[in-house]
């Protein structure tokens, strides 16, 4: 069995896996699979995707995220 080491959002549609992003704060959570998380951020890792992200329900930027595995 293989590692996949996703590390970027453009790693999420190669593995075709997804995000959970969940906020720290208020615990609000949305799923994105990776065409969505690309979209939002591009090339950049998802460390630095977590940094950009801001909650919609209450501002924080408290973003947790958590990759899934492949459907």
């Amino acid at each position: 069995m293989s590692t996949k080491h996703i590390r970027t959002a453009t790693d999420l549609v190669r593995f075709g896996a997804g995000i959970k992003i969940e906020c720290g704060e208020c615990g609000a959570a949305r799923t994105l699979d990776g065409y969505e998380a690309a979209k939002l951020g591009g090339a950049v890792s998802l460390a630095a995707l977590r940094l950009r992200l801001k909650c919609g329900r209450c501002g924080m930027k408290e973003a947790q995220i958590v990759v899934l595995p492949p459907l």
